[in-house]
């Protein structure tokens, strides 16, 4: 069994280190056959981009040619028509992942930083150079080169190893736009998008030092910002074929992974960690299946590796228009989104002052949050069919709809202590009591099914503080939720099933007809194959501020 490479995004440290790696040299035959310019990749965070491109790095590096030659051995490349091209250009690779900045000026001297430390890696260029350029290039070793010069470096440096070797260079960027994030985030937008636009325009417009750039980011900033200027740049995004097997696993790689590691690959697994499709792709996260098959625990590590701050943040500002939409994705349904893969952070600042469905839908399909509706294609119109990927994603819209449940209702920790006891207990005539207390504390759209399944799934997972797993009952078109309550001594698992009375209906034939359901289809079984020891079942009906429990 080999150690899995948790936290490494560095080819060489991982074959080095004897651990696990799932090859995907071939990117590299497919790049080099298909001649583009300059690529970009937007890929959720997680999903491979960095060892893709320390990938590319280690191959192509002159600088390693002989550190790396038995680097890929046994890999697909070594076999491939263009092994050839091992260690044969010069390399400049700018990682933008861990620039931390709160201000412009904090960011600005990140970056000034970053490009400092790279022109001190290539100092070997100076003996190549006049007394002009060494004088410039000395200018960025100091530290005191100035704006205009830092727009300037990269085209610069390419130049230099262009002239040295003799050979073109291959620029990569690693996660381009996280410093636009944050400007975006802290107030300084305009300034980070001045600046990397001029540094971006610089290095790959008609730049006849360099032999291709591939670039990597979680969103594609539109022509309008950052690549106004530049008419060359191919983007491969996650509804696109081309190259869509490359980041992230596919069902083969995660059972092998997951096999070595004397693991299954079950339906569980699957619908904790699969259901992205990138092009007509399956895929599985790469990030959240390593931590499972090192861990042996089913647990959501995906969303435990960002603040979701920005997500939050959208969601907070659209919630009159997003809030219905945000129900109906956590009930398992899809919903239709006009694609634009040119959703900028501009757009994000406008989405409270307008139609903002199709901009978050955007932004959350590039980033990870929603994917493309197995078997769905753009239609003639630019639509498409999203979803939630998979039960890792849903919880951060759990997470976020039960904030929308707290801000809805005043009712206080001890209530919610006595609520879980209850649950636990299996009493319904007092669950009855204390929901039809708390439905009389808040507010609400009369009539609406889905108002009741996202309160209670806010209610009940936030409020109570429980694992859980949220499932929908697609095949009957009505949602239930299976609550998963764990501790140390047993093992407990709460079904409920909720109705809506209509105002002719009877809520106990409503309750008793939502019990009865849970019976007579089943729906226990799943928890039953989970070994869970004690199951409840509840019947849940509403009419306006009454509640009916069975």
């Amino acid at each position: 069994m080999k150690p899995l490479p948790i936290g490494r995004d560095d080819l060489k440290d991982i074959i080095e280190e004897g651990c696990y790696y799932v090859d995907k040299t071939k990117i590299i035959e497919e790049l080099l056959d298909s001649k583009t310019y300059v690529t970009l990749f937007p890929r959720p965070r997680r999903f491979g981009k960095s060892l893709m491109l320390s990938t590319l790095d280690q191959f192509f590096n002159i600088e390693q040619k002989q550190a790396n030659k038995d680097l890929f051995k046994g890999l697909y490349i070594e076999k491939s028509k263009y092994k050839k091209e091992q260690g044969k250009y010069p390399i400049i690779k700018l990682n933008l992942k861990s620039v931390e900045a709160d201000n412009w000026e904090e960011m600005y001297g990140g970056i000034r930083e970053i490009i400092r430390q790279l022109f001190e890696s290539k100092r070997y260029v100076l003996e190549i150079l006049n007394d002009d350029e060494k004088a410039l290039y000395g200018k960025f070793l100091s530290r005191e080169a100035d704006l205009p010069d830092y727009k300037l470096s990269l085209k610069i440096l390419s130049e230099y190893l262009y002239r040295y070797y003799n050979e073109k260079v291959i620029i990569l960027i690693d996660e381009y736009d996280v410093p636009i994030q944050k400007g975006y985030t802290k107030g300084f937008y305009d300034e980070i998008v001045n600046f990397i636009k001029g540094l971006f325009n610089n290095a790959l417009k008609t730049n006849n030092s360099i032999k291709f750039a591939i670039m990597t980011g979680v969103l594609r900033v539109s022509k309008e910002s950052i690549f106004s200027d530049l008419n060359n740049v191919d983007v491969y995004s996650v509804i696109d074929s081309e190259f869509s097997q490359y980041f992230g696993f596919t069902e083969q790689e995660t059972e092998q992974i997951l096999k070595q590691s004397n693991l299954e690959l079950t339906s569980e697994v699957k619908k904790m960690y699969d259901g992205y499709v990138f092009g007509d792709t399956e895929i599985y996260n790469p990030w959240s299946v390593i931590k499972y098959a090192s861990r042996k625990r089913l647990y959501p590590y995906w969303i435990n590796t960002s603040s979701d701050e920005l997500l939050k943040d959208i969601f907070n500002q659209t919630r009159k228009q997003t809030e219905q939409m945000l129900e109906d994705l956590i009930l398992g349904k899809s919903v239709t989104c006009k694609y634009n893969d040119k959703v900028t952070f501009l757009d994000l600042r406008k989405i409270a002052k307008s139609d903002a469905k199709d901009t978050v839908l955007n932004f959350l399909l590039t980033s990870g949050y929603l994917t493309k509706e197995k078997g769905s294609e753009l239609t003639s119109s630019g639509n498409i069919q999203l979803k939630i990927p998979n039960s890792e994603v849903q919880t951060i819209y759990v997470e976020i709809l039960s904030k929308w449940t707290r801000d809805a209702t005043d009712i206080d920790n001890q209530k919610l202590q006595e609520l879980q006891k209850v649950l636990l207990a299996n009493e319904p005539e007092k669950l009855e009591e204390m929901l039809n207390e708390i439905l009389n504390h808040m507010s609400y759209t009369e009539g609406q099914e889905q108002f009741y399944h996202g309160y209670m799934l806010g209610l009940l997972v936030e409020f109570l503080n429980i694992d859980y797993i949220v499932k929908s009952n697609r095949e009957a078109g009505k949602g239930r939720f299976d609550i998963m309550i764990e501790s140390a001594d047993r093992k407990n698992g709460i079904i409920l099933e909720f109705k809506v009375a209509k105002e002719d209906e009877s809520l106990e034939e409503k309750a008793k007809i939502g019990r009865e359901q849970i019976l007579e289809k089943e729906y226990y079984k799943e928890l039953e194959l989970d070994r869970v020891e004690n199951i409840i079942t509840y019947g849940i009906a509403f009419k306006g501020k009454e509640c009916k429990v069975e």
